[in-house]
């Protein structure tokens, strides 16, 4: 067989899979419409490992949400958060893998009725790392960011610290571990990482017997969660 012969069985034998990888090509940016440049970006990685636990920012779901994009805003997007690596991923509404947006242009986005902040693209170099949710949005914020770290769990210690109410299974020895954090925007846009409680009441000094004793009839019943706790302290505060 010539060598010409040859290319030309080649060709005839790779044709229906280049078409139809250019079918699939078309479909993904028909879907895509008006949002096409989103998905311009690399496929999300995943963790090929079996693992507990979710390295997504709440779990695997994909939420409807928008997002302001370098300059733009686009919106009917299928959103998630890969909370190790923080990246935010788009996905078509066919599902399938989804991209990575480049985060030097994400400046904010919605995500299931939730508004998270890129603050170093909105408040400069000085300012936390990833993305955060805003918890309470008035004079002030208060802001979270969700972690998750791939740990070693051989004798299932960290169960408690997997942050998701997903399958777990004991034969498995990788978790992502959630180690949440807080941040406090003061009305200038000062941004103050939170790594206590007491923290808080020292932006609230004229008024902190009062806060105080509010604070300690919502715990009658129990300690809040660090989230809930300053939510509630900086929606008492500027009500006052």
């Amino acid at each position: 067989m010539t060598i010409i012969r040859k290319v030309l069985l080649t060709l005839v034998v790779l044709l229906p899979a280049l078409a139809a990888a250019q079918d699939d090509a078309a479909l993904y940016m028909e879907q895509a419409g008006g949002s096409a440049l989103l998905f311009r970006g690399h496929r999300a990685n995943g963790y090929p490992q079996p693992y507990n636990g979710t390295f997504y920012w709440n779990g695997p779901e994909f939420k409807e949400g928008a997002v302001h994009y370098n300059g733009k805003h686009y919106e009917n997007l299928l959103l998630n958060v890969d909370a190790v690596r923080q990246d935010l991923i788009v996905r078509t509404p066919s599902g399938g893998d989804g991209k990575v947006l480049d985060s030097d242009y994400v400046e904010s986005f919605m995500m299931g009725g939730h508004q998270f902040l890129h603050l170093r693209n909105l408040y400069g170099e000085d300012a936390p790392s990833g993305y955060w949710e805003v918890l309470y949005d008035g004079r002030a914020k208060v802001l979270k960011q969700v972690v998750r770290i791939l740990q070693k769990d051989l004798d299932g210690s960290l169960r408690s610290s997997i942050g998701y109410d997903g399958e777990y299974r004991a034969d498995v020895h990788n978790i992502f571990v959630y180690q949440p954090k807080y941040c406090y925007m003061a009305e200038d846009g000062t941004l103050v990482p939170l790594r206590s409680r007491s923290q808080l009441m020292r932006f609230y000094k004229n008024n902190k017997r009062q806060i105080s004793r509010h604070m300690s009839n919502l715990e009658s019943s129990g300690r809040l969660s660090m989230e809930r706790y300053c939510t509630e302290l900086v929606k008492y505060a500027e009500k006052l």
